[in-house]
């Protein structure tokens, strides 16, 4: 995908979710915050060792969403940096979303509009925890990924005392791995709650354990999200 084609997908897009709905634009729904999290660890794989802040901003309309999501880790640290764009659509339990990852450096170009910088993923996920107690993942890189790394979890939900808590499992290859080969690269457990500051103003709060198998690395993870 070069730039030019990039520019004129993500126009697209954008021009498809703004005009389409006509007089129904009041039923867009738009969400915005940030999250501040101890470090950002994802998949099992450390993308940065000091704080990190997560901003994103989300229109959902029906059944489909678009937004942006970013992370920037406060250490300064070069690798720690990320800003993705994506689009998901929900048909009852099963959804379908792609994800366009890219990753600035500090102090240097973002060189945004070359698209050998990002990477693109499709994933598929089902989420019906009333019928079957169990959520399900499965993504694979399209493009700027020659080996088209596939990742995929599987989560067990459940709730102790008002403290929503998820067992997770995910196993990847190629990127995600030290020797490419398909392997467990993160699994663990993670509890979440909701704290009350004021009448009118609370916070989600998320801890989780995450172990890596392949990289011999454990993490604890803490999150505020406003």
């Amino acid at each position: 995908m070069n730039t030019n084609k990039y520019i004129a997908s993500l126009l697209l897009i954008i021009l498809i979710f703004t005009s389409s709905f006509g007089q129904e634009k009041s039923k867009i729904a738009v969400d915005f915050g940030a999250d501040l999290a101890s470090r950002y660890v994802w998949r099992g794989l450390e993308f940065s060792d000091s704080p990190a802040i997560q901003p994103y901003l989300e229109f959902n309309y029906k059944n489909l969403s678009l937004g942006a999501w970013a992370s920037y880790e406060t250490g300064g640290q070069v690798v720690g940096q990320e800003f993705d764009i994506y689009a998901s659509y929900s048909l009852g339990a099963i959804s379908i979303s792609f994800t366009d990852y890219s990753f600035p450096v500090d102090g240097a170009t973002d060189n945004y509009f070359q698209m050998k910088t990002h990477i693109g993923e499709i994933m598929i996920g089902y989420d019906n925890t009333d019928k079957f107690p169990l959520t399900v993942s499965v993504g694979a890189n399209i493009y700027n990924d020659d080996q088209h790394s596939i990742y995929t979890e599987i989560g067990y939900p459940f709730n102790i005392k008002n403290i929503d808590l998820n067992l997770f499992v995910g196993a990847g290859n190629e990127q995600y791995t030290t020797d490419q080969d398909f392997d467990i690269t993160n699994f663990g457990i993670s509890a979440s709650k909701e704290v009350t500051i004021t009448e009118k103003f609370s916070v989600n709060t998320t801890a989780s354990i995450i172990f890596n198998p392949d990289t011999s690395d454990a993490y604890f993870v803490f999150m505020l999200s406003l």
